[in-house]
Parts: structure tokens; sequence; C-alpha cells
């Protein structure tokens, strides 16, 4: 039984077959990072470093640490790695990192809060007896803050800033929290600790022990249900310009094979040509089409004119006849309107909101045209209703 991680059990959660590329194929692609990642990665870095010295009584200076992030992504950029959002460089996102760690370091200096016991923390939590269900664990920086009182945090460089709600329903420091309430005999509680270092924003939370236990839980069941999986389906998001596999799977493989052709190669392609045809024949499909409903609506309304002015309601030709059926309907202010609020204020206040079911307009139109309710009941309702005609048109052989 493999051993799952929070970003594991999150590649399911936002496309299966992105999961099975990593996970089950363990497919290799050219391009080993994003932009975003590969920043996250080298902030992540210089911050263990920082930490790490301080460990040994040795506080870098904030030029130390910018020079030690800059020698990182000097040593470990690649051209592979994915940009975006094709606007900005590599330049610019170096950049970033530099802001992150300068508004960091001025924030925590001199980084004596409670003692570190450990950095980039890894271990497996068993979520079982049995231990066959295991979860990855990998602390950015743990801090005992003594008395029993214990501090995970995480380094964010993500640009959104979550909601505290969210951060309560937090997967991945949640389960961190459960491992250090297993670890530490002293424990009495944790503090989970976000740093979103592109805002310079500080976010917490706790959890109880029963919040735990129902998380394990549910992580239990999540994994189960991956390891039953039997189709991967894509999932087509937002996040896939972000996707290492991009290029193989096949909701994008056929753009991407064609950004890549020459332009005598691209205008040729089968597909594309397949494709600006079918468009073109349904465009020109949707214009007959809408030409002919026009056509059709201006006969509808003739042939209604020509049995109101004749007296009849069948109309014949040598082969077919069409027959006209009148009937009238209740209309209604329409939703989301001020006067169908005011509709339904005036019902609640007659106690009749009930009756037509939170204002179905069906039972309301019945109860109008029939005069089920009182006079002095349907007499606040005037203004809110007239009463339209309709008309169906049915063909069929003579």
């Amino acid at each position: 039984m493999p051993s799952f991680s929070h970003s594991r059990i999150g590649s399911f959660e936002n496309c299966p077959l992105q999961y099975k590329f990593s996970y089950i194929d363990k497919i290799e692609v050219e391009a080993e990072d994003t932009v975003e990642t590969f920043l996250g990665s080298r902030v992540h870095e210089a911050l263990e470093k920082l930490y790490r010295d301080k460990r040994f009584e040795k506080l870098m200076s904030l030029e130390e640490l910018l020079e030690y992030y800059n020698k990182l992504w000097e040593e470990n950029w690649k051209d592979t790695v994915i940009i975006v959002k094709k606007e900005y460089t590599q330049e610019n996102y170096r950049k970033m990192g530099e802001r992150y760690l300068t508004d960091y370091y001025n924030r925590h200096k001199p980084f004596d809060w409670g003692k570190i016991i450990g950095l980039e923390t890894m271990d497996l939590l068993p979520l079982d007896e049995g231990g066959n269900y295991k979860f990855h664990i990998r602390i950015d920086r743990l801090v005992d803050m003594g008395n029993g009182m214990y501090e995970v945090h995480d380094y964010k460089t993500n640009a959104k800033l979550p909601k505290q709600e969210e951060l309560d329903e937090d997967r991945q420091l949640a389960m961190y929290s459960l491992w250090v309430r297993r670890r530490f005999k002293d424990f009495k509680k944790v503090r989970l600790v976000w740093h979103f270092l592109a805002v310079d924003k500080e976010m917490d939370s706790f959890r109880t022990k029963k919040q735990l236990e129902d998380l394990r839980d549910e992580v239990m069941e999540q994994i189960k249900e991956i390891e039953a999986a039997e189709e991967f389906p894509a999932n087509v998001s937002w996040l896939c310009d972000w996707c290492l596999f991009k290029s193989i799977c096949p909701m994008w493989r056929h753009g991407e094979e064609l950004e890549e052709k020459p332009e005598n190669e691209y205008l040729d392609d089968p597909g594309l040509r397949l494709v600006e045809e079918y468009v073109r024949i349904k465009e020109e499909l949707d214009e007959h089409r809408r030409e002919a409903e026009e056509k059709l609506e201006k006969l509808r309304e003739a042939l209604i004119a020509f049995c109101k002015r004749e007296k009849v309601s069948v109309v014949f030709s040598s082969d077919n006849k069409i027959t006209v059926k009148e009937s009238e309907y209740v209309k209604l202010p329409a939703k989301n309107t001020e006067a169908r609020k005011e509709l339904n204020e005036v019902l609640r206040g007659i106690g009749k909101l009930d009756d037509v079911s939170e204002l179905d307009v069906h039972a309301l139109g019945r109860i109008l045209k029939s005069g089920e309710w009182s006079e002095e009941e349907l007499s606040v309702l005037k203004g809110f209703w007239e009463m339209e005609k309709s008309y169906r048109l049915s063909v069929s052989k003579k």
C-alpha cells in the first residue's frame, strides 16, 4: 500500500488523469517545473538555510540570505521551466523572491521565537492500527514553544490570501498537527502557522482532537477511493495551464502539437482543417436557422391574424392544415426584479406564500386564473399580474 501526501491526494481531486500520469504511469516529461513552484522551492531552501544556521548560533545577514537565494536560483534554473504568464520574465519572478525574503527577514529578525526542533521534517504518519495507510509529513519548520505548546510553520509563495475559514478546513497542516500530537508526550496544543510571503502576512489556526480524528478518517476514505479508482477522466480547469502533463493530455495535446509546428505544416494540419470546416458549416447552419426562425415567426403571426380576421381556428392548404389554439396565461414579474420581491412580500403578508411554494409562478398563475382566493386577497395583488394570450400552432395532414 503506497503512502499518500497532501499533494498526491490534491492531484486526484484536481484532475484524476493528472494523478494517473504522475503516480501510476510515472510519466517523465520535459518540463520539470512551473516558475511558481520553482520560485517556491528556492525561497523554501533559503529560509531552511537561514534557520539551520540559526540553530548553530549563526545569524545570516539579509545580504547573505539574498546571495544564497540567488545562487540557488542560478544553479537550478533550466529553460524547461514553464512560465505561463508570458508578460513576465524569469527575472521578474526572481525579484519577487527577493522581496518575499526581505519582508520576512525584516519582520522576524532575530528569529529567536521558540526552540526549533525540526526543519523540513520528514516522516510517515500511520493512519490505521495496521499501518496499511500512511500520510507523508514534511513540515517546513517545527517549533517547541514550551509547556506542551508546538507550532507548525509553513511558507506560501502564492499571491492569493485565503479566508480564515479556508485555513480552518486545511488538510495539510492539520495532518501535520496530528503527527505532532502523537509524537510528543508533553503535547497540549498545536498552533498551525502560515506565512503568506507575497503579502507579508501571517495567519494561524487550531484543531481539536475530535477534528483531527475525523480528518484522519476522511483522509483514509479518500485514499481508499483513489486506490479503488478504475477510470481517470481529465478535468479541464484554469489549473491546466500549470500542468506539467498538458502536452500529452488528450484535452490539450493537439493544440500543443500545433504550437510546435512551422506555419506551412500548421495550416495543413488535418485536425485544424477539420475544425475550421466544421465551424464554418455550423455558422452557416446557425445563420440559416436564425433566418428560418424569423420567417417562421412572421408566418405564425400572419396565421394568427388570419384566424382572428376570418373567425376560424383551422387553416387549410392542399395537403396540410394548421390548427391555431388560443389560450390565456397569467404573466407575473420576472425573477430577480424589484416587482418580484414586492410580490413575494405581499403574498407573505397575506399568509399565502406557502400556497405557491415560495412563488411557484405556475401555482400562482393557476390560482389567479381560477379565482380560488378571496376577492380581498386577490385585490392586494392587483398590479402584479395581467392576462395575456398565447397561441399554439400544430401542423397535421388533412
